[in-house]
């Protein structure tokens, strides 16, 4: 006996025993209705196990959405559209209800239409040993203004992930370290200049002791944050908005000598807050794109690119430096 053969009549005699006569293809599509049944009901099992998740999911977002609020922790808004991307904003969330999370990102002086534009959002969390940042996606889904601020509108994200940041050490340096500063707008369709001697003067600038139109608030290997009093912005020739590009010469002292340290760094004005402490300045972040190490008395300039993540390497070697410096100061 063949298996075929087997087969057909161990189904007759289960037909028999069922009391009633069923051919091979009416067991076959019972079968399979069988086992539609049992994956629908495994389908619907594993939604609800989703929908309950999700719900966890959600109280977890909420719950670290009010500790950032709580912290006053920044939250930085990075754009991702081809048209968008590369800006950048920072605020704090200001509440989180009906399932919509409300940032408020300051003074934005080049104002867009940001509605439905994908962002992608990161903050900090501190706790008493260590800090942890997070992420999610989102998009903009409105946005209010203000003559003092701008309020946007992104849905609660069904996930946040705690993500390795991997910006660099960003630190807040001696001020007897900051020999100098000076900030210039300059055209991007014009080449960077390759002489200092016809620049002229700065825009804005810092000397200690004797110009304070700005000060460096901190700096890390890929970029600096300047606060500007707002009534010093109208100096610049051009106007100051988002990817404005700027120059701006960082006189720094040596961490192994009293030598300076002229860096030309080439940037782009990635983002403008109003200091919330103080209403009457904004921070402005700016994010390297090319550089340049001067001698002391030597007016050439020879520019390289910035990194693939955008820093500037013997800054970041000055900054670790520096950070150790600091540290070996700080009592036990």
């Amino acid at each position: 006996m063949n298996d075929a053969s087997s087969i057909t009549r161990l189904l007759d005699q289960l037909s028999a025993l069922l009391g009633f006569t069923a051919g091979l293809e009416f067991l076959f599509t019972a079968a399979v209705f069988v086992s539609g049944v049992a994956w629908i009901v495994a389908f619907l099992r594993k939604r609800r196990l989703r929908r309950r998740y999700a719900q966890q999911n959600k109280r977890i977002a909420q719950e670290l959405l009010l500790s950032a609020i709580h912290q006053r922790s920044t939250l930085e808004l990075e754009f991702n559209s081809t048209d968008m991307q590369g800006r950048v904003l920072s605020g704090t969330c200001s509440s989180v209800e009906n399932d919509m999370v409300t940032v408020d990102v300051g003074l934005e002086h080049s104002l867009q239409t940001w509605t439905g534009e994908p962002v992608e959002v990161s903050f900090k969390l501190d706790y008493k040993t260590a800090s942890t940042y997070y992420r999610f996606v989102s998009q903009v889904a409105g946005m209010r203004t203000s003559p003092r601020t701008v309020m946007v509108d992104l849905p609660l994200p069904l996930h946040i992930h705690p993500m390795q940041k991997r910006h660099y050490v960003r630190i807040s340096p001696l001020p007897s370290h900051i020999l100098g500063m000076g900030l210039w707008s300059i055209d991007p369709a014009q080449p960077l200049p390759l002489d200092s001697t016809g620049l002229g003067c700065a825009a804005l600038s810092y000397r200690p002791g004797k110009l304070t139109q700005c000060s460096l608030v901190n700096l890390s290997a890929g970029g600096i944050r300047v606060e500007v009093p707002q009534v010093l912005l109208n100096q610049f020739p051009l106007s100051l908005t988002l990817k404005s590009h700027l120059l701006c010469l960082l006189l720094l002292r040596s961490p192994d000598s009293e030598h300076p340290m002229p860096f030309w760094l080439a940037s782009t004005v990635a983002s403008l807050v109003e200091n919330q402490e103080d209403n009457t300045s904004i921070i402005i972040g700016i994010k390297f794109r090319a550089w340049a190490l001067s001698e002391t008395g030597n007016s050439n300039i020879f520019w390289f690119p910035a990194g693939k993540s955008g820093e500037v390497a013997p800054l970041a070697s000055w900054v670790l430096r520096h950070q150790l410096e600091q540290n070996k100061r700080r009592p036990e």
